[in-house]
C-alpha cells in the first residue's frame, strides 16, 4: 500500500513538472497580455518579452529534467520517457509558431520573423530534443544508482550555459557569472566520471 501510494505522488509530481513550462508561459503570457491590452499588436509584445525572458525558461527547463528523472527513476521505461519529453518538444514549438502567427494576423513573413525573435521558443523545444537525443546516446539505466548520476550529470551540464546567461543577464559580478557554471561543469564531469 505505501509503495503503491509514493508511486502515485511521484507520477503526480511528474506530470506537475511536466506541464510547469506550458502553465507558467501561458499564465504569465496571459497576465501581461491582459494587463496591456488585449489586442494583436500588445501581444505581439508580450510574445517577445515572454520567449526571451529566462527566468521563465530556466524554471521550465529545470522543471522538466526534474520531471525527467523522476519518471525515468520511478515509473517508466527510458523509451516511454524519450516519447513523452519529444511530444512536449513538439507541442511548445507548435504552439509558440501558432501564437507568433495569430499576433500577427496570420501574416506568415511576419509571424516567422516574429517567431524567429523569440529566442526561447526555439531554443527550449531544441534542448528538449538534446535530451532526447542523450537518451538514445547514453543508453542511461533508470533501475541503478549509476543512472541516476549519470541523469545529474546531464541535468547540471544542461543548466551551466543557462546559468552563465542568467546571471549575465541579471548582472551578476563577473567573477559570479563564470565561477557558478565552472563550478557547475565540473561537478558534472565528475559525476559522469564516477558513474
Amino acid at each position: 500500500m505505501g509503495y503503491l501510494m509514493k508511486k502515485d505522488s511521484v507520477e503526480d509530481a511528474a506530470f506537475i513538472l511536466y506541464i510547469i513550462p506550458i502553465l507558467l508561459n501561458g499564465g504569465y503570457g496571459l497576465w501581461s497580455w491582459v494587463a496591456v491590452g488585449a489586442d494583436l499588436a500588445a501581444l505581439q509584445q508580450v510574445y517577445i518579452n515572454l520567449t526571451r525572458e529566462p527566468v521563465i525558461f530556466l524554471v521550465g527547463l529545470i522543471a522538466v529534467c526534474v520531471a525527467v528523472v523522476l519518471d525515468a527513476r520511478y515509473l517508466s521505461p527510458i523509451e516511454d520517457v524519450e516519447r513523452r519529453v519529444t511530444r512536449l518538444a513538439v507541442f511548445c514549438f507548435i504552439t509558440a509558431l501558432i501564437i507568433a502567427l495569430l499576433s500577427t494576423g496570420f501574416n506568415l513573413s511576419r509571424g516567422l520573423i516574429l517567431f524567429l525573435q523569440g529566442r526561447y521558443a526555439l531554443i527550449f523545444p531544441a534542448l528538449l530534443m538534446v535530451l532526447t537525443f542523450l537518451f538514445k546516446v547514453r543508453g542511461l539505466s533508470s533501475t541503478s544508482l549509476r543512472g541516476v548520476g549519470r541523469w545529474l550529470s546531464l541535468l547540471l551540464l544542461l543548466v551551466a550555459p543557462l546559468t552563465l546567461y542568467l546571471l549575465w543577464r541579471l548582472g551578476a559580478v563577473w567573477y559570479a557569472v563564470f565561477t557558478v557554471p565552472l563550478i557547475l561543469v565540473i561537478a558534472s564531469l565528475a559525476l559522469m566520471m564516477r558513474s
